[in-house]
């Protein structure tokens, strides 16, 4: 995930650091602490999202397997699917890119 121009005229990416549940917004890189607990990370409404919107999940601390990661589909498609998507994969990369209400967001990489 580069730098780029989003929809609103802004550049770049936003980096935070969670450990526990947090609601992501577009273009956010999230370091996603999960030593302590597993949490949850809500993806942006339905509503609100445009195509091509971004967002990544780094699972920072390599216990994901353990301590799982789920992101919350907050109303729009995951993969084509209306279910939550569940990381468990210790030292996972996960990349969502919106992609339209058939499939919403789509897993750009792993």
């Amino acid at each position: 995930m580069g730098r780029y121009i989003t929809t609103t005229g802004t550049a770049g990416v936003t980096t935070v650091e969670v450990n526990s549940n947090h609601n992501a917004s577009v273009n956010e890189r999230i370091l996603a602490n999960t030593s302590s607990s597993a949490f949850t990370i809500t993806l942006p409404a339905s509503s609100t999202l445009l195509l091509n919107d971004t967002i990544e999940v780094i699972d920072v601390a390599g216990n994901s397997g353990s301590n799982n990661i789920t992101v919350s589909r907050n109303g729009a498609n995951i993969q084509g699917s209306a279910e939550n998507l569940t990381i468990d994969v210790n030292g996972a990369i996960t990349t969502l890119i919106y992609t339209g209400t058939t499939y919403g967001w789509v897993i750009g990489a792993v």
